[in-house]
């Protein structure tokens, strides 16, 4: 259990990493936009040429969003931090209280892991779905333009080939997955972070069932480790407070 709570900790900071530059990328990208939006009111060339070639931004904000809540909601299960109806839970003596949250955890769990596979169908159908200019007819038939040879890419001379898209699609395919738009790759995030919500769900229902079995003094201890991780935690926050330190 202890090897596991080593990797759910590390599988938190670079969620909570990957948090910080999803919502770095949209405070630029938005702040961007906005500032060429502005701009073609004075009627910049530039900026109106720009505006028109800018529809990747609104899809970044979308994808950008979604990321954003399906990270957060796995960092709050991890913190333990996610929304929840807790007034049983607070007034229940405390084996009813871990006895709860034990059925809790592994019923989340459970029902987190369902909708992975519910979602990875969804999603697989979209990674397949390829887009009419991406397609680009070769000697064998249709084929996407990333995997068009150079030559065929030279004859047609109003296609270009998207070096982003086909960036992460050729990252995806070395490790099977096969996806033809880079739109359609980024909502892998919703069935990895479900999993990753129910595994983690599930840890803590097995956690709390097996303080239920060691009875009350494990569940004594248990308690006090928690209220002292919380009392350190408001601590710290009391400390980098301005008013404290002035």
């Amino acid at each position: 259990m202890e090897l596991l709570k080593k990797v759910d900790r590390g599988a938190a900071r670079v969620e909570g990493w990957a948090t910080v530059l999803v919502l770095l990328t949209m405070v630029l990208v938005a702040g961007f936009q906005a500032l060429v939006r502005n701009l073609t009111r004075f009627d910049v060339a530039w900026a109106n040429q720009m505006l028109s070639d800018m529809d990747w931004a609104d899809s970044t904000l979308r994808k950008g969003t979604m990321w954003l809540a399906f990270l957060g909601a796995s960092l709050a299960t991890h913190t333990r931090k996610h929304i929840g109806i807790d007034i049983l839970v607070r007034v229940a003596p405390p084996t009813a209280r871990y006895i709860m949250r034990a059925l809790s955890g592994m019923i989340s769990g459970l029902i987190s892991l369902g909708l992975v596979v519910s979602f990875w169908s969804a999603v697989s159908l979209n990674l397949t779905e390829r887009p009419m200019e991406y397609e680009v007819l070769g000697d064998d038939g249709p084929m996407h333009v990333c995997d068009a040879p150079d030559a065929r890419i030279a004859q047609l001379p109003d296609l270009t080939r998207p070096l982003w898209t086909c960036a992460i699609r050729g990252a995806l395919h070395l490790i099977g997955i096969r996806a033809e738009t880079a739109g359609a790759a980024f909502q892998l995030i919703a069935p990895v972070m479900l999993a990753a919500i129910g595994l983690r769900s599930l840890m803590q229902g097995i956690e709390a069932a097996a303080l239920v079995w060691r009875g009350p003094a494990a569940i004594a201890q248990a308690d006090a480790r928690q209220r002292a991780a919380e009392q350190a935690v408001s601590e710290s926050v009391s400390h980098m407070d301005p008013e404290d330190a002035t």
